[in-house]
């Protein structure tokens, strides 16, 4: 609607609607710069070539002004990068998770839902994105838009990758190996994580937006519990704590604060 109203104020602004007359001819200038004949004992008429003349005249600027627009839009949206870190990302390790003890929640607002999250444990994972999958309906795609599938060890060397397929679908994350494969399915479960991401900011939520198949992540924060009231009904959502279980529950519920993507910082 937006993109509508300001397309249509720029035609108005460049061309009003009015008639010219020449040669006893009447031509009505649509917004378009097109043009139809209307009026009567029309003796004579406009060549097609000074028509399409008059037509190109009047459409590239409405086409350039159109074109900057859209690109403002979509730079909107872009996160900000915060740092450079041209260090290499090692994804041979296993994520860090460590205890905490937070004073007090971290509550978040959105919309008609309150939220509050208990840190459970600091957690850093460093790996290679193998899958993603973002949500915008519901009370979840609300606080955790974006699912990330990580990898880390083995499963990011190309001689493992290519007998291995990733995918995720309504919060789950799902693989199949082919014969032939290097590593056995406890080591894939072991070294693989389906991740719901809760931002902790605009900058951050941006930020794993942007991330795609292939791309080497480091991302810090908290593994969490969450309770709220969307729309007044009670939910509650907790997070895994260990990188070898499976089934429903089996995932990190994951506040994070920090994004890097391959040399590019977000905080």
């Amino acid at each position: 609607m937006l993109l509508f109203n300001f397309y249509e104020l720029t035609l108005r602004t460049l061309q009003k609607n009015r008639r010219i007359r020449r040669d006893e001819v009447y031509v009505q200038e649509d917004y378009f710069g097109h043009r139809d004949m209307v009026g009567v004992n029309c003796i004579g008429r406009f060549s097609a070539k000074h028509m399409r003349r008059r037509t190109l005249r009047f459409s590239y600027p409405l086409l350039i002004i159109t074109i900057l627009f859209l690109c403002l839009l979509s730079g909107c949206d872009r996160p900000t990068p915060t740092g450079i870190d041209f260090d290499k990302i090692d994804t041979s390790q296993d994520p860090i998770q460590e205890p905490c003890t937070p004073d007090e929640p971290i509550i978040k607002e959105l919309k008609k839902s309150r939220f509050m999250i208990i840190p459970l444990a600091e957690y850093k994972i460093s790996g290679v994105v193998v899958s993603t999958k973002t949500y915008s309906s519901e009370w979840d795609g609300q606080i955790a838009p974006v699912d990330l599938a990580i990898v880390w060890g083995r499963l990011t060397e190309p001689e493992t990758g290519r007998y291995i397929t990733y995918s995720q679908g309504v919060r789950w994350y799902h693989y199949k190996w082919r014969e032939g494969c290097p590593v056995d399915n406890s080591y894939i479960i072991s070294h693989s994580s389906n991740n719901h991401i809760i931002p902790a900011n605009e900058n951050i939520c941006r930020a794993v937006k942007t991330i795609r198949r292939k791309d080497r992540v480091v991302l810090k924060g908290f593994l969490v519990n969450l309770t709220g009231t969307p729309n007044g009904k009670k939910v509650i959502w907790n997070t895994s704590l260990s990188r070898t279980d499976t089934g429903s529950g089996s995932c990190e519920l994951f506040y994070v604060s920090y994004v890097r993507v391959e040399t590019k910082v977000y905080e």
